[in-house]
């Protein structure tokens, strides 16, 4: 393969990978039955390049990076959740059956060790950002 033809497949294939993203990241799945979904998502901004685990009832949700979207499907009530490496962030988010709940998290600047937060928002608000990743 020549060199030419070498970029011009890497760049297709990073043209189509880029185009890829925002629709799969943008769908966000009904809850299961009987459930309520909680949408824990970060966009960009302050510390980009810091990265947070968060645990739930169940264990492990996933790593909070920019960009990152995590979905927890849970029975009705309240559940805490933590993040054990941002100076023990926590929060109690209560769920109805049938109900999302959208969690924006972000870095607070007016700490030292910029703490993760976790703030509600209303879906047409967490929508904009998560349809940019």
């Amino acid at each position: 393969m020549t060199g030419l033809n070498r970029r011009a497949v890497l760049l297709g294939g990073v043209a189509l990978t880029i185009a890829g993203l925002p629709a799969l990241a943008a769908e966000v799945p009904a809850p299961q039955a009987g459930k309520g979904l909680i949408v824990f998502y970060r966009g960009g901004g302050q510390g980009a390049a810091v990265r947070y685990t968060i645990e739930g009832p169940d264990g492990l949700v996933g790593e909070m990076k920019q960009g990152a979207v995590l979905f927890s499907h849970m029975p009705p009530g309240d559940h805490l959740y933590r993040v054990p490496d941002a100076n023990n962030t926590e929060g109690v988010i209560s769920i109805a059956a049938g109900e999302t709940k959208f969690i924006d998290c972000y870095l607070d600047a007016a700490t030292n060790t910029g703490k993760l937060q976790f703030r509600e928002v209303s879906a047409d608000r967490a929508m904009k950002t998560i349809s940019k990743y």
